[in-house]
């Protein structure tokens, strides 16, 4: 199977006591899954899992989720919901070459930095270190795993402070305090909700307890048809990667990007597109304050139709070929002359005035005046 987005997406066999890259996110992705391991030894084994930034060379100790986790004969272990994204990368390690590592789940797109996002290995110890700080106007899930990596026990603590003060941590900010961890083992804890510059403050005892933070940022893709019956309010720009059409009036008080056509209405029923402020299409602008439409290419348009003057400023109307025939209904003033002769298609001039200069055109009635009278004259 090529490319696995949903169910099944990666598996393999590990070699023994090798970190080996299991799967790897690509750019603008998360990867939503759950890790299951198996082996076929008739002795315990222990494995470890962790994600790097990048490939295997990029790991470093701190970035074990799980570590040395014993799995029995004939057992096996499921992991929580584990999600990395943007090209880091699932990586594995087991003390047997038979243990089976298989991850299930499904990739979205999400153009968030969710995913890992800090881990740090907590000496000096008794020291309060910043592990992982929201961005501000952010709001995130945060999953944190600690893992005492040493033969010893350990204790540490958690809290959740704001960035301004941090590391310094009041008696009210813990969310775990004093708790303990033998050796080798993994404690995790999810789904802590921490909004933009708050941070994440940790404390241990023991300088080889390593934690790692996920992050899973506010960001949702609906891949079937979404209706709502009320109003859709949009806090900031709204991106459209394929056509809108809007079948009713559509008002944009704010950015519409849209990188494919945009129809509003339908053939059979058209609709207003509404727009509070300046549009601009392609080279093509219109300016709220004037109507003005400017374009350094052409305008075309089946009909154009205005209550107002049509005016070309300094440059010229050029009607081409055979379908530039211009009709009016009211009156044609040309108040520079024509530049060359005037066809008239053997059609009449009428309601001409009287010459008054010598290149003036005469009408009937003035040169039927003219004969009469050059007739008497001769008489």
């Amino acid at each position: 199977m090529s490319n696995p987005t949903f169910g099944y997406l990666a598996s393999l066999v590990t070699p023994l006591k090798t970190r080996v890259a299991l799967h790897t996110a690509e750019a603008g992705k998360v990867v939503e899954g759950k890790l299951v391991i198996t082996h076929k030894d008739p002795y315990p084994v222990r494995v470890r899992i962790g994600v790097s930034t990048g490939g295997v060379l990029d790991f470093n100790p701190e970035n074990y989720i799980l570590y040395d986790y014993e799995i029995g004969e004939g057992q096996s272990y499921e992991s929580d919901t584990i999600y990395y994204g943007n090209n880091q990368t699932l990586v594995v390690w087991s003390t047997c070459a038979s243990t089976t590592f298989v991850l299930h789940g499904q990739i979205k797109t999400d153009p968030t930095a969710t995913g890992f996002v800090a881990a740090a290995m907590l000496n000096p110890t008794k020291t309060n270190t910043t592990i992982y700080s929201v961005p501000t106007d952010e709001e995130a899930l945060l999953s944190l795993f600690v893992a005492n990596q040493s033969s010893s026990n350990a204790r540490f603590r958690i809290a959740v402070v704001d960035s301004s003060v941090a590391p310094a941590v009041t008696s009210d900010q813990y969310i775990e305090y004093n708790q303990d961890l033998l050796p080798r083992v993994s404690y995790q804890r999810k789904d802590i909700k921490v909004r933009g510059d708050q941070s994440i403050v940790a404390y241990s005892d023991n300088p080889d307890v390593s934690i790692s933070v996920y992050a899973k940022f506010n960001y949702s893709v609906v891949d079937t048809d979404f209706t709502i019956g009320g109003q859709l309010t949009v806090g900031g720009a709204a991106i459209l990667q394929d056509t809108l059409e809007v079948r009713q009036t559509a008002t944009f008080k704010e950015t519409l990007d849209a990188e494919k056509a945009v129809t509003i209405g339908t053939d059979a029923v058209p609709a207003n597109l509404t727009v509070k402020g300046d549009v601009a299409v392609g080279s093509a602008s219109i300016a709220q304050s004037t109507g003005n439409i400017s374009t350094p290419g052409i305008l075309t348009a089946n009909t154009i139709a205005t209550s107002g003057n049509i005016v070309a400023g300094s440059n010229k109307v050029v009607l081409d070929g055979s379908a530039g025939d211009l009709t009016m209904q009211g009156q044609l003033t040309v108040v520079g002359g024509f530049a060359g002769d005037l066809n008239l298609l053997n059609n009449k001039v009428t309601n001409l005035a009287d010459p008054a200069a010598a290149t003036d055109a005469a009408n009937r009635k003035y040169v039927d005046s003219k004969v009469v009278a050059f007739s008497i004259a001769l008489g």
